[in-house]
């Protein structure tokens, strides 16, 4: 209806943490803005019942502002004015933290919102560490305030809320030397807050020259793989103390490396999707039980092509394999380079519609085309750019099917394509880049 909540039960709301908080009671009165006119809506429910109002936002105010300048941020390198607006939103929102799983530093916390933070119990938080060197922290966020992580993290723990660390990667900036003494660092904190441990490789777009951003050296094949070899240790020996890997490193390593992903068991409940971790393995573990399933033959006989950026094309080569040997049915799969951001930039989901339109075209691509939703805005049929899936469509003169980036979509695409419109992925996405 495009109703906007004003308040409930009287209270004005910041965010859906406040919103959730206040529909806990049975009897519950709602401040409505309907057409420029107040509405007051009565509602008498169950306790802790939801009322299954959809928001288009997590945050009612603003969102708060990253309050450093990271030499490794994503969002500075980006051109101004080439890309949709909320793109350069660079957030550092302690809400969205625990609301979406969004990494943040701190370092533009006030007291009330460590107050805030104690009394509600926001818990687990996600927290952008990088380096538990103050000093090196300051140099890296270009921001005084963060030399303080290890008073911000002691103060986490004595309010007892948990938190996941993520480590954005630098070669020859946080890694080496200073990556072990991060890691012996976090690991004192591991149950008293401490969960996880992630580990994400810095990924640079072709804009980072012309924009007189810093040179930071590059994430090389070679380089993933003695970070694999540095962090193996850990990961064993943390598993023989406690049971648990608690360092995880993104998937993007392995790919790049060129090495076996780990087991199921390394990833525990894959509780770092939305850092780019574990989601490989999810992938081929779920393919592996429903391709059981596949039918021998399909009819009538479909071709179709199956988009993809190049970090996946390892994971996805024998999934397709799989389903060509189903009579009747040819997939094709198409790597997507992204001319956007340039080479180094391999993820699915950060390819344009202009980096589609340009593949689709380049590779001559007829008929029927499988899009992954990792690839739109969540909810939408939108990707980076603003195109719009019927954009590329009409461009490239395709008919494109958008299927949900996991292995039920696949199996539906294959099987049952007129299903796919009713299908909801379970999304993950995250700040990856702060």
């Amino acid at each position: 209806m495009g109703d906007r909540l004003l308040a409930v039960n009287g209270q004005a709301l910041q965010d859906l943490i406040d919103y959730r908080f206040a529909i806990t009671e049975r009897d519950v009165t709602l401040t409505l803005l309907r057409d420029d006119q107040e509405v007051l809506v009565a509602i008498a429910k169950e306790e802790d019942q939801d009322l299954g109002l959809a928001f288009d936002e997590a945050v009612f105010d603003r969102i708060r502002q990253c309050a450093n300048t990271c030499e490794f941020c994503f969002i500075h390198q980006m051109p101004e004015g080439q890309f949709r607006n909320s793109l350069y939103i660079e957030d550092d929102d302690y809400r969205l933290s625990f609301l979406q799983g969004n990494f943040i530093t701190m370092t533009n916390l006030a007291e009330r919102d460590w107050k805030r933070i104690e009394h509600l119990r926001l818990s687990p938080l996600y927290i952008s560490v990088h380096t538990t060197d103050p000093v090196l922290r300051k140099a890296m966020l270009k921001q005084p305030l963060a030399e303080r992580l290890h008073a911000q993290l002691d103060r986490l723990r004595d309010m007892g809320i948990d938190f996941h660390a993520q480590i954005v990667l630098v070669r020859d900036r946080n890694d080496g030397e200073c990556l072990e003494r991060t890691l012996e660092d976090l690991a004192t904190r591991w149950g008293v807050g401490l969960l996880s441990i992630n580990i994400v490789p810095f990924g640079a777009t072709r804009f980072r020259e012309t924009l007189a951003l810093p040179g930071l050296a590059a994430t090389t094949p070679a380089w993933c793989r003695d970070v694999i070899r540095q962090v193996r240790p850990f990961q064993r020996r943390f598993r023989a103390e406690r049971g648990d890997d608690l360092v995880r490193l993104a998937d993007e390593f392995y790919i790049l490396a060129d090495r076996a992903f780990p087991g199921e068991r390394h990833y525990g409940d894959y509780t770092n999707l939305g850092d780019g971790v574990g989601g490989c393995r999810l992938l081929i573990n779920e393919w592996n039980r429903v391709a059981r399933s596949l039918p021998e033959r399909i009819h009538p006989a479909r071709h179709v092509t199956m988009l993809t950026g190049p970090a996946a094309v390892r994971v996805m080569q024998p999934i397709v394999a799989c389903l060509n040997a189903v009579e009747g049915l040819e997939v094709q799969l198409l790597p997507i380079a992204s001319r956007t951001w340039g080479p180094s930039i391999t993820v699915t989901g950060l390819r344009t519609g202009e980096d589609l339109i340009a593949g689709l075209k380049d590779a001559a691509v007829t008929g029927e085309v499988w899009l992954p939703d990792i690839m739109l805005r969540p909810g939408s049929r939108t990707l980076l750019d603003d195109l719009t899936v019927e954009d590329i469509a009409a461009a490239a003169s395709v008919d494109i099917k958008v299927l949900p980036t996991d292995a039920r979509g696949l199996f539906v695409a294959a099987t049952d394509p007129v299903a796919l419109a009713g299908l909801d992925a379970d999304r993950w996405f995250g700040s990856y880049y702060r």
